[in-house]
C-alpha cells in the first residue's frame, strides 16, 4: 500500500507517456487545445500505476485543462498588445487598402499570437498559408507539429524543410498530402510516403491535386517554420515535456484527493491489531468509505467490537506540494504562478519595475527570434494571396519592404502615477514631451494626431471646469473644438 510520500515520489520522479517525439508532440497538443476527454483518457492511464480499474470508474477525475494555456501566455507576452503596421511616405493607398483587408482576412494577429504560444510549447511549428477557392478565402494553419506532420531536411541544413507530408482523412480512407520544395511538386499518395535517398524522391503511386496532371505545385512554398530554439541536427527539437508531467502528476494528485479511496494512497494508522476488509487487485486492503476496516476477531460477530478505521487525509499538503511546484515552474519563467494571485496593490513603483524587468528582457529577446518568421509569414501571405486572385487584387511586388512591423510593449503591472510624473520631469528638461508620452500609449497615432488629441482632451477639460481655452488653436480648427 503506498504512502502519499511514495506516490508523490513515483508521480514526479517517473516519465509517464512514449519517449516517441510523435506522441510526445500529440500529448503536448490535447494540453494545449483543453481537450478534456483526451486529458482525461490520459489521466486515467496514469492512474491505473497507483490505484485499481475498478476504484476509477468510480472517480470524479480532476484535470486542470487550463494551466499549460494560461502558462503559456503569462510566458509569452510580444503580443499582448497587437503590433502596429507602419507604411514608409510614398506607398500607395491602394496596396494599404488591400494589405489590410489581407491581415483582416487571415485574423493575423490572433494568428501571430497563436503561433508563438504553440512554438513556445513544441519548440517548432509550421505554419501553412492556404487558398480555399470555394470560399475565396487566405487563411493559415499552424497546426501542424511533429506529431502530425512528416518533414524531410536538406542533408546539409537540418533546420530547412525539403519535403513535408502528412496524413489526411477522406471519407473512409487515408491519404498522404506531400509538397516537395525541390522539385516544386505537389501531389497526394494512398499510402504513407517512402523516401529512396538513391534517387532523391518518393518512390510509390503519386496522384495530382487538382488539375496538375504534371504534378506541379504553385509558384509559391507556402510554409512557415517558426522555431524558438535550434537544437543541433533536429528539426523539430525539444518541446516543454516537463510542464506536462507536471501537470498528468498534479492531475493524479488532485484526483486521488478528491475520491473517497483517498485512503490507498496515504499513509494509514493501525491501532494495535490486524484489520480485515476487502482485497484490492494487487492484494492490498481496500479503504475508504465503501471499505471498511474491522479487527480481525470481530468477523462473524453479531455484534462485531471492531471499530471502522479512518485514514489521516493529507489534503492540505498535497495542495502545498502542488503550490511548491508551480512555484518552481514559475520563478524558472520569471512569471506569476496562475494558481495564486499575488496582489500587486502593495508593491511601490521601484519594486513594480525591478518585477518587470525579467520580463521585459524575455519579451525583448523574443521579438529578435519571432521577427525574421513573422516577415516570412506576411510575405508567404501576399505571395499565396497574388498567386490565386485577378491583379485588381494584388498587392505590389516590393511592397513589404516598405512596411515595418512596431511590436509594443507588453501590457504589464506598473505605477501610472509615479510613470506619468517621471515623464512630467522630462518635459521640463526636454528630454521627452506630451507628443512623445501619447506616442507611447497610442502607437497608432503620428505626431500630428497626437497633437490632436492633446488639444482636443484639454479642451474638452477646460469646457467642463469652465475654464477659459487657453491654449494655442489654429483657427481653422476653432470650430471643431468649439
Amino acid at each position: 500500500m503506498a504512502t502519499l510520500t511514495e506516490l508523490t515520489k513515483a508521480i514526479t520522479t517517473n516519465t509517464i507517456g512514449s519517449d516517441d517525439k510523435g506522441q510526445r508532440a500529440i500529448t503536448r497538443d490535447l494540453f494545449y487545445t483543453q481537450d478534456n476527454k483526451g486529458v482525461q483518457g490520459l489521466l486515467t492511464d496514469d492512474l491505473k500505476k497507483y490505484v485499481d480499474t475498478a476504484d476509477i470508474s468510480r472517480m470524479k477525475l480532476i484535470t486542470l485543462d487550463f494551466f499549460i494555456p494560461a502558462f503559456l501566455e503569462k510566458l509569452c507576452s510580444v503580443y499582448d498588445v497587437a503590433p502596429v503596421f507602419k507604411y514608409e511616405e510614398g506607398v500607395g493607398d491602394k496596396d494599404i487598402e488591400l494589405f489590410t483587408a489581407l491581415i483582416e482576412e487571415t485574423r493575423i494577429h490572433s494568428i501571430f499570437q497563436e503561433s508563438f504560444l504553440r512554438c513556445r510549447l513544441h519548440n517548432t511549428i509550421i505554419a501553412n498559408v492556404k487558398y480555399a477557392s470555394n470560399l475565396d478565402r487566405v487563411f493559415i494553419d499552424n497546426s501542424y507539429h511533429a506529431g502530425n506532420t512528416e518533414v524531410l531536411t536538406y542533408s546539409d541544413v537540418h533546420t530547412e524543410p525539403k519535403i513535408i507530408y502528412w496524413e489526411e482523412v477522406r471519407g473512409a480512407n487515408s491519404i498522404w498530402i506531400v509538397w516537395d520544395r525541390e522539385k516544386g511538386f505537389h501531389y497526394w499518395t494512398p499510402k504513407k510516403p517512402e523516401y529512396d535517398a538513391k534517387i532523391n524522391d518518393i518512390v510509390g503511386a503519386k496522384h495530382p491535386i487538382g488539375d496538375n496532371p504534371d504534378l506541379l505545385g504553385p509558384d509559391y512554398w507556402p510554409f512557415v517554420v517558426y522555431r524558438y530554439r535550434d537544437h543541433s541536427n533536429k528539426f523539430w527539437g525539444y518541446g516543454m515535456d516537463a510542464i506536462v508531467e507536471l501537470i498528468r502528476s498534479i492531475n493524479v494528485l488532485l484526483t486521488v484527493c478528491n475520491d473517497d479511496t483517498i485512503q490507498e494512497t496515504i499513509r494509514l494508522l493501525i491501532l494495535n491489531f490486524n484489520p480485515t476488509g476487502t482485497e484490492g487487485e494487487r492484494g492490498q486492503l481496500k479503504t475508504g468509505l465503501r471499505h471498511p476496516l474491522f479487527m480481525e476477531s470481530a468477523i462473524g460477530d453479531s455484534k462485531p467490537e471492531g471499530e471502522i478505521l479512518s485514514a489521516n487525509l493529507y489534503n492540505k499538503d498535497v495542495v502545498e506540494l502542488i503550490e511548491k511546484l508551480t512555484d518552481f515552474v514559475s520563478k524558472l519563467h520569471n512569471v506569476d504562478n496562475i494558481l495564486r494571485a499575488e496582489l500587486q496593490q502593495n508593491l511601490s513603483g521601484i519594486a513594480l519595475r525591478l518585477k518587470n524587468e525579467p520580463q521585459l528582457r524575455q519579451w525583448a529577446k523574443d521579438i529578435n527570434i519571432l521577427r525574421p518568421m513573422d516577415r516570412d509569414l506576411l510575405q508567404t501571405l501576399v505571395d499565396v494571396n497574388n498567386y490565386h486572385r485577378e491583379p485588381g487584387r494584388q498587392i505590389s511586388d516590393g511592397f513589404l519592404e516598405r512596411v515595418s512591423v512596431d511590436y509594443q510593449e507588453p501590457r504589464i503591472v506598473t505605477d501610472e502615477k509615479e510613470d506619468y510624473e517621471l515623464e512630467r520631469a522630462k518635459w521640463e528638461d526636454g528630454t521627452s514631451s506630451p507628443i512623445r508620452y501619447i506616442l507611447k500609449k497610442n502607437p497608432e497615432f503620428n505626431e500630428e494626431e497626437a497633437g490632436e488629441y492633446i488639444r482636443l482632451n484639454l479642451a474638452v477639460f477646460n469646457g467642463i471646469m469652465g475654464i477659459g481655452v487657453g491654449i494655442p488653436v489654429d483657427e481653422e480648427q476653432e470650430g471643431d473644438i468649439g
